[in-house]
């Protein structure tokens, strides 16, 4: 993704279903907006933290933040919802876990052209959560052109 700019992300039969858009402002802002530009979610990276602090907004309600865990390996710790992460983040290949149940995973998808990934996400309501801590993913560890590919 680019600094300024946005990308879509796809569902299982390749149509757009939602967007990303990012902007430039500090603090970096992301928001996810469905096709019908209604936003799901918002996600604002914190400046001036040692190690990356995502918050989660949906509308103008924060719902929890992720903050980056000092380890040599990526770990991250949730704050307001009891979520984990298990798996690579560097590869790509992850599972979010919430509340001791897998509510989706997270794979690199081989492409010729940009970064794509997959996601599959086993309860709708859990949508806005999972896009969400994609989105952070790939802008702490995967910079550049992505594209995230639902299903």
């Amino acid at each position: 993704m680019s600094i300024a700019g946005k990308y879509f992300i796809k569902d299982e039969l390749g149509n757009d279903a939602f967007v990303v858009k990012g902007n430039f402002s500090l603090p970096r802002k992301y928001r996810v907006y469905d096709m019908q530009n209604n936003e799901i979610v918002r996600i604002k990276k914190r400046m001036f933290r040692l190690l990356p602090r995502f918050d989660y907004y949906k509308g103008d309600t924060m719902v929890c933040y992720a903050k980056r865990k000092f380890s040599f390996k990526p770990k991250y710790e949730f704050f307001g919802i009891d979520v984990q992460i298990e798996g690579s983040f560097f590869a790509f290949n992850y599972k979010v876990v919430r509340d001791g149940v897998v509510i989706a995973s997270v794979y690199k998808a081989v492409t010729f052209m940009r970064d794509s990934y997959v996601v599959d996400v086993f309860d709708a309501a859990n949508i806005p959560l999972v896009l969400a801590i994609a989105v952070m993913f790939d802008h702490v560890h995967h910079r550049g052109n992505s594209g995230i590919i639902g299903q």
